[in-house]
């Protein structure tokens, strides 16, 4: 007689309250990305997805958490899976894993764990936002594009008023055809009127120049 796999029967109560627990834990986790990608890069349809990851982990482990061969069969399954979308922002991967780690912690009947975990995790990162508002100078790193009219000195004297200002500057490009002279460089001001004067400066050395700024505290000053 053949022998047969026996599945072990999950506690269907425990599974519903584990269940609810995780829908309440990954609706908190939810409500917290989509409160900072309000004021950060973040993609906020990510948060959406946060419970059903939750959710999914949730199943998977109540399933296969007391059977070895349904463990190793499900290590082969997911070794085909491909992730084609790249994740440009590490918090979304954060929130990603901590997603997961409710689904692993209810799925294994932790759940004193889980919310306590969760708990701490959410206030750790809410304190972490708090404190680099507070340390982030007003202006960071400024991509600074000029453009001015070819004309004989001109890269002379736009360097010239480049290095006139306390900016930690760092040309990165200078493009010259036979009408437009264009400079690209990181620039980093201290202060909101180091910048201000600067573009006064500009505008009165070259009426018929232009210049773009993009402000970006990420952009590498290196």
């Amino acid at each position: 007689m053949p022998n047969t796999i026996i599945l072990p029967e999950v506690s269907l109560e425990a599974f519903l309250w584990n269940l609810f627990i995780g829908i309440v834990l990954s609706s908190i986790l939810c409500i917290h990305y989509s409160h900072r990608a309000k004021s950060k890069v973040l993609r906020r349809d990510l948060g959406l997805v946060l419970p059903v990851i939750c959710l999914t982990t949730l199943l998977v482990i109540s399933v296969v958490k007391s059977s070895l061969a349904l463990s190793l069969g499900l290590v082969g399954a997911l070794s085909i899976v491909r992730f084609r979308t790249p994740i440009k922002e590490p918090e979304e991967l954060a929130y990603i894993f901590i997603s997961i780690a409710i689904g692993l912690a209810l799925g294994a009947d932790q759940r004193e764990v889980a919310g306590i975990a969760t708990l701490i995790i959410l206030i750790l990162l809410t304190v972490i936002d708090r404190w680099r508002f507070r340390q982030e100078p007003t202006i960071g790193n400024i991509l600074l594009s000029l453009e001015i009219p070819k004309e004989s000195g001109q890269l002379e004297k736009v360097l010239a008023l480049l290095g006139s200002e306390p900016m930690n500057l760092d040309i990165r490009r200078i493009d010259q055809d036979e009408q437009i002279l264009s400079i690209t460089a990181v620039a980093n001001f201290q202060a909101k009127e180091t910048l201000v004067k600067f573009c006064s400066n500009f505008e009165s050395n070259f009426t018929r120049g232009k210049f773009s700024i993009i402000d970006d505290f990420s952009f590498p000053n290196e």
